[in-house]
C-alpha cells in the first residue's frame, strides 16, 4: 500500500463511492465464533456449510455437503424450522437445539433468515447460561429505568449495566446528528480504555451501507477482530451464483476495512447494538474489548433486552419535554385567542407576547414581516434585511411550512445576515398574497470546541490496484473550533412556530378589515376562511373548535346537556411523512377527515386541532357513548384505503364533561388519554379518568 500526497477531485470521489459501495453484507464468509450450514428454500438440499462445521457439528465438510438437511441437523430442528419460518424471511426468536459431538451432548443456539432462494442457518455452541443472573439482572434494569426521567442519567444507568453484563472494558452510547456524525453521549468504562465521552465521530466511521445493516439486524457482535474468517464450502452455490446475503445473522465475517479501523482504535473485539426512534436510527450503544471477548449468546441476547428495554423510557422522556413545549405555546396561543375579537394590529401582538414566545423557543429575537411593515422583539437584523429576506423566502420556499437553517451563513440568504445571528426559523403566515408575510425567529451563534476522537479526513490509499479510503490510523483528541452555527431548530420548535403564525395570520386578516374597510366582501370572506376553516383538509381549525368547545361547555352547565371530547393524532406520522414526504401525509390527512365525517352525528363536529391532531367534539353524548364514537372512528381509519401508501392508525383519547369544567381542563384530559392510548401500543382508544376527583 502506496499513499501518494495528493489525489484529484475526481479521483477521491470515485474512491468515496466505492467506499460507499462495499459488499459488507455479502462477505462469503463467517467469523469463527459458530457454524453456517445453507439450504435450499424447501429444505431438501444442504447448498453450502462453513469450513469449520466440523468444529461445530462434528461432521466434516464433504460428509455434510452429502448429507440432507435432517441427517445433518437433525428431524427435531429441521421441523421446527418449517413450521416457524413457512411465510417469515427470518426466525423471530432463536432457537436452541442439541447434538451429539464426539460423544457428548452439545447445546447449540440456532438463528435461521432466508438469503434468496437460499435458508441460511448459523449455529453457535452455546454454554449452559445462568439464567436466573440474568433474569435477576434483568429484572434489576426494568426497576432502575421506571425510575430514572433524565435522558443522561438514563443513557449512563445503561451503559453501566451493560458493561457488567458484558466485561467489556468500554460501553458507550452515541447519538446520530443530521449528518450522521456520532456524538459519545454516555460511557463507563474500566482502565486501561481510554474515555471516548463527548467525542465525535465522522459520518464516514459507519457509513451509509453499515447503517442500513442496522435497521435490517439491531446487533453486530465481534468477539475477536483479529481473528481470520472462516470461508464457505464451495465458495459459490452450485445451483445459485448469487452471493448469499448475510446480513439478518450474528455470524457474518468483518470486512478488512472494518478490522483495520478497530485494530488502529486498539480494539479487539466488540457489539453494537442500533437504538431506533420510530423506525430511524438514533444511535448506537457500542461495547470495545481490548482484547478477544468471547461473548455467549445468552449473554448477547440479554444486552440487546437491556436497550430494549430502555429506548421506550429514553423516547417517553423525549416525548414528555415536547408535550410541555406543546402546552406552554397553547397556553401563549390561548392567550391571544381571547384578543382575536379586540381588532388588535398583529405588530402589537409580537411586542406584547414576543418576549415569551423568545423564551419558549430559546431564541434571541422575533420578527414579523407584513408587506411593508416590520416589528420584533430582541436582537434581528434591521428592518432592509428582513424585508429582503421575506422577498426570497416568498419566492423560493413553500408557503405551507416552516423554513428553518443554524447555518444561516451556508445559504442563499447569507449576504443578510447580520451579526452573529446565524440561526433562522421562518414561519409563512397563511394568505393568498403573493407576497407572504413571514414570523421570523433568530439564534445566535452558538461557538463550539467540538472534541473529535482523531480527526475527521478522508484519506486514500491504493490497494490491490484500487484507490480506496483508508480507515482511520489515528483516535488521539483532536480539537476543532465550529463556528457559524447556532443550536438547531427541533421538530416541535418548528411546529410551535407554525402554529403561532397561523393565529397571527387570523389577527392580521382581522385587522386589515378593521384597518382598510375596502373590499369588504372579500376581506370577509377571506377572515372567515382562515378563521373557521382548515384550509388542507377543510374541517374546522382550532379557533372554531375552542368557540364550539366552549358553547358546548355553556350548554351542559345551564342544560345538564352531556358532551364529550375525543382528541386523536395518526400514529408514527413522522415516519410516514420521512419515507412518502409531505404531499403523501397531506394526503394522509385530507383522506381520513373525508371518511370521518360520513361516520359522525349530525350532532358531532371534527376539526384539526394541529399538524396530524384532530378532536371530535360530540353532543349530548355520555361517556360511554363516546367509547362507542371513539372505537367506531378507529375503525374507520383503520380501514381507509390509501393505494401504494397502505394504511394508517389512530390513538384516541376520550373524556366526558364534569361539572365546572373549562375548556382547558377537558382538552388536556383527553391529550392526556390519548399518550397514554400510544404509550400502550398506540391504534387504539383510551378514557381519561371519569370522576372529578381523579381528573
Amino acid at each position: 500500500m502506496n499513499a501518494p500526497t495528493r489525489y484529484s477531485d475526481a479521483q477521491i470521489a470515485a474512491a468515496l463511492e466505492t467506499c460507499a459501495r462495499e459488499p459488507v453484507h455479502i462477505p462469503g464468509a463467517i467469523q469463527p465464533a459458530g457454524g453456517l450450514v445453507s439450504l435450499d428454500g424447501t429444505m431438501r438440499q444442504v447448498r453450502q456449510v462453513s469450513a469449520n462445521l466440523e468444529e461445530v457439528l462434528g461432521i466434516g465438510v464433504a460428509e455434510a455437503l452429502c448429507l440432507s438437511p435432517r441427517e445433518l441437523l437433525g428431524e427435531r430442528l429441521v421441523d421446527r424450522l418449517q413450521q416457524e419460518l413457512a411465510d417469515q424471511e427470518r426466525l423471530p426468536a432463536a432457537l436452541t437445539t442439541r447434538t451429539r459431538v464426539k460423544g457428548r451432548v452439545r447445546h447449540l443456539h440456532v438463528v435461521a433468515y432466508r438469503s434468496g432462494s437460499r435458508l441460511v442457518v448459523e449455529l453457535e455452541p452455546l454454554a449452559r447460561p445462568d439464567e436466573r443472573r440474568l433474569l435477576a439482572l434483568v429484572n434489576e434494569w426494568l426497576v432502575q429505568v421506571g425510575e430514572i426521567d433524565d435522558e443522561e442519567r438514563l443513557l449512563q444507568a445503561l451503559t453501566r449495566m451493560v458493561q457488567r453484563l458484558t466485561g467489556h472494558e468500554r460501553v458507550m452510547v452515541y447519538r446520530f446528528d443530521d449528518q450522521w456524525n456520532g456524538r459519545v453521549v454516555a460511557e463507563h468504562r474500566l482502565p486501561p480504555a481510554e474515555s471516548f465521552l463527548g467525542h465525535h465521530f465522522p459520518a464516514s466511521d459507519i457509513p451509509a451501507q453499515v447503517r442500513r445493516l442496522y435497521d435490517i439486524n439491531r446487533v453486530r457482535s465481534i468477539p475477536d477482530a483479529a481473528a481470520p474468517p472462516i470461508p464457505l464450502v464451495p465458495a459459490t452455490d452450485p445451483h445459485d451464483p448469487a452471493p448469499l446475503d448475510l446480513s439478518r445473522g450474528v455470524l457474518r465475517a468483518v470486512s478488512p476495512i472494518h478490522q483495520e479501523y478497530l485494530r488502529n482504535m486498539g480494539v479487539s473485539a466488540s457489539l453494537s447494538i442500533a437504538m431506533h426512534d420510530e423506525g430511524r436510527l438514533w444511535g448506537l450503544l457500542a461495547c470495545h474489548g481490548l482484547g478477544p471477548s468471547p461473548l455467549s449468546a445468552a449473554d448477547r441476547d440479554a444486552a440487546r433486552a437491556l436497550v430494549q428495554i430502555a429506548l421506550p423510557r429514553l423516547m417517553l422522556i423525549h416525548a414528555r419535554a415536547e408535550a410541555r413545549l406543546l402546552q406552554s405555546i397553547h397556553d401563549s396561543r390561548d392567550l391571544l385567542a381571547g384578543e382575536r375579537g379586540l381588532l388588535v394590529d398583529p405588530g402589537e401582538m409580537v411586542k406584547r407576547h414576543g418576549q415569551q414566545w423568545l423564551d419558549l423557543l430559546r431564541a434571541a429575537g422575533v420578527a414579523l414581516v407584513q408587506e411593508d411593515r416590520v416589528h420584533g422583539v430582541g436582537r434581528r437584523p434591521d428592518d432592509r434585511r428582513l424585508e429582503a429576506m421575506a422577498a426570497w423566502l416568498g419566492r423560493h420556499q413553500r408557503h405551507d411550512m416552516p423554513w428553518a437553517t443554524h447555518t444561516l451563513g451556508e445559504t442563499p440568504l447569507a449576504e443578510w445576515q447580520q451579526g452573529d445571528l446565524c440561526g433562522l426559523l421562518a414561519a409563512p403566515l397563511p394568505s393568498d398574497e403573493r407576497r407572504p408575510a413571514w414570523l421570523m425567529l433568530f439564534r445566535h451563534e452558538q461557538r463550539e470546541a467540538r472534541r473529535w476522537a482523531g480527526k475527521p479526513e478522508d484519506v486514500p490509499m491504493e490497494r490491490d490496484g484500487r484507490l480506496i479510503m483508508s480507515p482511520r490510523r489515528s483516535f488521539a483528541q483532536w480539537q476543532e473550533e465550529v463556528a457559524g452555527r447556532s443550536r438547531a431548530w427541533g421538530a416541535m420548535e418548528r411546529r410551535a412556530a407554525g402554529d403561532l403564525a397561523e393565529d397571527l395570520a387570523v389577527l392580521a386578516s382581522g385587522h386589515q378589515i378593521h384597518r382598510l374597510n375596502v373590499q369588504l366582501s372579500q376581506a370577509n370572506e377571506q377572515l372567515k376562511s382562515l378563521a373557521f376553516s382548515d384550509s388542507l383538509t377543510g374541517s374546522w381549525n382550532r379557533y372554531r373548535m375552542e368557540q364550539a368547545i366552549d358553547a358546548a361547555l355553556s350548554a351542559a352547565e345551564r342544560y345538564g346537556h352531556p358532551c364529550a371530547v375525543l382528541l386523536f393524532d395518526v400514529d408514527h406520522f413522522k415516519q410516514f411523512n420521512d419515507t412518502h414526504g409531505h404531499e403523501a401525509g397531506d394526503r394522509v390527512l385530507v383522506e381520513i377527515t373525508r371518511a370521518l365525517q360520513v361516520s359522525l352525528r349530525d350532532s358531532d363536529t371534527l376539526g384539526r386541532w394541529g399538524g396530524e391532531e384532530f378532536l371530535v367534539l360530540a353532543s349530548h353524548c355520555d361517556g360511554q357513548g363516546a367509547l362507542h364514537l371513539a372505537e367506531r372512528l378507529r375503525r374507520c381509519v383503520e380501514g381507509v384505503e390509501l393505494g401504494e401508501l397502505g394504511r394508517v392508525t389512530i390513538s384516541i383519547g376520550v373524556t366526558g364533561w364534569h361539572p365546572g369544567d373549562t375548556r382547558k381542563r377537558l382538552v388536556a384530559r383527553a391529550d392526556e388519554a390519548m399518550y397514554r392510548a400510544k404509550q400502550n401500543g398506540r391504534n387504539r382508544v383510551e378514557q381519561a379518568a371519569e370522576s372529578a376527583a381523579q381528573a
